[in-house]
């Protein structure tokens, strides 16, 4: 088992561990926490999803029980990433213009609005990810802590965050931190805003 890390741009080779790693039983040697960050690392804000896998991948390159992997879009690319695990956390970029920018709202499966991944029109939302899994008879998480980061700038070139997002990111990674390290694979259910 290769210890945690981010996975790269698409293009790039990427490990699937749904996949790659299928045992006979159709079971997974995947580590059962992944830790995913979504978003678009050249458009300003909505790449806080994956400036915050990189913040994870930091704190968990050398433990073989947390995988980090980043992902510039969710839908069918998730259901290979969530097959045979225990947790999940997930971070994507809000655009709601209810919140401050930089203000982190703890999502539910049943209320994804204004992720900008989760329930996107182009591909599969997330609960149906969790659901073809599931019809496949794939271990899927049951424990899932999905954090939204409220964005300012998502219609512009760039790859530096507005600095309350960026503070929102490292909020988001103190939390899950504190999360894994005080209770093993349990994600705290509490709703984070600054």
């Amino acid at each position: 088992m290769t210890p945690s890390r981010t996975q790269p741009a698409p293009g790039a080779p990427v490990r699937s561990p749904g996949a790659a790693d299928s045992l006979e039983d159709g079971a997974t040697d995947a580590p059962p926490i992944v830790l995913i960050g979504l978003g678009n690392d050249i458009a300003c804000d909505d790449g806080v999803g994956i400036y915050t896998a990189h913040l994870l991948e930091s704190e968990y390159r050398h433990r073989d029980d947390v995988e980090v992997v980043a992902l510039p879009w969710a839908g069918f690319a998730l259901l290979d990433v969530l097959r045979g695990r225990r947790c999940a956390v997930v971070v994507d970029s809000l655009l709601t213009g209810r919140y401050p920018p930089g203000t982190i709202v703890r999502l539910d499966i049943d209320d994804l609005s204004g992720s900008v991944r989760l329930n996107s029109f182009h591909d599969i939302s997330y609960p149906m990810v969790l659901d073809l899994g599931r019809s496949l008879g794939w271990e899927m998480p049951d424990d899932v802590s999905i954090f939204g980061i409220e964005i300012d700038v998502a219609d512009e070139f760039g790859e530096i965050l507005t600095p309350a997002v960026a503070e929102a990111a490292a909020t988001v990674v103190r939390e899950v931190k504190r999360s894994i390290d005080a209770m093993g694979t349990s994600i705290d259910e509490r709703v984070v805003e600054l």
